[in-house]
């Protein structure tokens, strides 16, 4: 019990308490908020950021846009959209669709789009630029397509946009509702709100799909957003865990071994266990039990997608010779219990620190929670200030140096994390670099 308390208050000082969670949250979801007002595509910041489980610099930034006046339907369902899709689930992988035009009327299939014998191709044309500024004024450039994201990015930050096409599936998110649950989680009213979510379409296939060019994946971002959401704390701190030992132990031996496996591996977790048995006392155990769960689910190679059970999340993704090194290694983390943290720097480090230096720790921490409620804080204001409603406006650039909130969250930054400016300018040192870079690892 002892060793849970300091395993949860550091998870705290690293920037995870519920409080900087439920900060990034609210910041993220004010931005989305601002764009969705004054942009025509809307945006869903999903993610790490979106749930709140990650630092601002820690993961990527995952951004799904969605098209208006696009519908994905059943075939013979009434559609009043200007453009609409049939979905064609014929020989596709559970979960997937092919799409195949109904009627079409939107610049966006026309400029976007190809279809191929009806049907739309899971390829997206020239919808972003080569080369963009991100929000903090750098320079990201394309870095390759990953799924059905467009990667941008540059040695700081990596931003994963997707392109989502609105989807109304009723069979799939009936059979979600109407699951048997002997916990009582998902609650009654979460369930009926997430029932009338729509889901969306991205471009990509399933790896071993019969349509590679044309079949398009299904997913509920916004329903997953909102299962997260009604963690209560400790379950929390139960996905961040295996989110953490995933990336430092799992992913190195297979890059399969996604956040958002572990996030499915937790909801299956949530759902099939007492809420009482999730506490913070009861951490260890609970990652026991979860990391048991992923064996399970290797040995038999097959993990149910949370949201559409007939999905295997692990078809075609993991080799024999994968599958075999990551039992090897779930054994050794089992019998190491408390002892497999040495394996994850990030939390042995914290546990160190917090055990060694706990009053400088804290105070450390403290200043990190600053730098980044600065950062987002700031960052909001760009995204008021971004639109432009007249062309002889000045430049963004030139706005904000006249917002005088915005200026002092850039002067309380440069103080956090510049202290040493004076020095910094005698050593011939360019300031904007050693900043971004300081705070591109305090941030992560």
């Amino acid at each position: 019990m002892e060793f849970c308390k300091r395993l949860s208050k550091s998870l705290d000082l690293l920037g995870y308490s519920q409080e900087m969670i439920n900060f990034r949250r609210e910041k993220n979801k004010q931005m989305d908020d601002i764009q969705n007002k004054v942009y025509p595509i809307p945006v869903i910041t999903s993610g790490g950021k979106a749930e709140g489980t990650a630092l601002y610099f820690e993961s990527d930034i995952d951004r799904l846009y969605f098209v208006g006046g696009i519908k994905c339907v059943e075939s013979g369902s009434p559609c009043s959209s200007p453009t609409v899709f049939h979905l064609d689930k014929y020989n596709c992988s559970p979960g997937y669709a092919r799409l195949k035009l109904g009627h079409e009327n939107h610049s966006f299939v026309q400029n976007h789009l190809k279809l191929e014998n009806g049907y739309v191709k899971n390829h997206l044309y020239d919808v972003f630029n080569n080369q963009m500024v991100d929000i903090n004024g750098f320079r990201i450039t394309n870095q390759g397509k990953i799924g059905p994201a467009e990667r941008y990015g540059n040695d700081y930050i990596n931003y994963d946009f997707v392109i989502g096409l609105v989807c109304i599936c009723p069979d799939l998110i009936e059979k979600w509702v109407k699951r048997e649950r002997k916990h009582g989680w998902p609650d009654p009213y979460l369930i009926k709100q997430i029932s009338s979510l729509e889901g969306h379409a991205v471009a990509v296939s399933n790896k071993d799909s019969s349509y590679p060019q044309t079949e398009w994946r299904i997913c509920y971002t916004k329903a997953e957003i909102m299962l997260v959401h009604s963690f209560t704390e400790s379950q929390t701190k139960l996905y961040l865990l295996l989110k953490l030992m995933a990336k430092s132990v799992l992913i190195p031996l297979c890059p399969a071994m996604t956040s958002y496996i572990m996030k499915n591996i937790i909801f299956w977790e949530i759902e099939t266990n007492p809420a009482l048995g999730f506490s913070q006392s009861s951490l260890i155990d609970r990652l026991i039990d979860a990391i048991l769960f992923l064996k399970q689910a290797l040995e038999s190679g097959y993990l149910e997608s949370y949201m559409i059970a007939e999905r295997n999340l692990f078809q075609g993704r993991i080799t024999e010779n994968e599958r075999q090194t990551l039992l090897k290694k779930l054994d050794e983390l089992l019998n190491e219990r408390e002892n497999m943290f040495k394996h994850c720097n990030k939390i042995h480090e914290s546990m160190s620190k917090l055990h060694e230096s706990p009053d400088k720790y804290s105070n450390d921490a403290e200043k990190r929670d600053c730098i980044e409620k600065l950062v987002l804080k700031k960052n909001v204001i760009f995204k008021m200030s971004e639109k432009i409603v007249r062309p002889d406006e000045p430049a963004i650039q030139d706005r904000l140096k006249q917002n005088e909130e915005y200026m002092q969250c850039v002067d309380e930054l440069y103080k956090l994390v510049i202290p040493d400016k004076k020095e910094l300018l005698k050593s011939g040192l360019n300031l904007e670099e050693v900043y971004t870079r300081r705070l591109s690892k305090i941030l992560s």
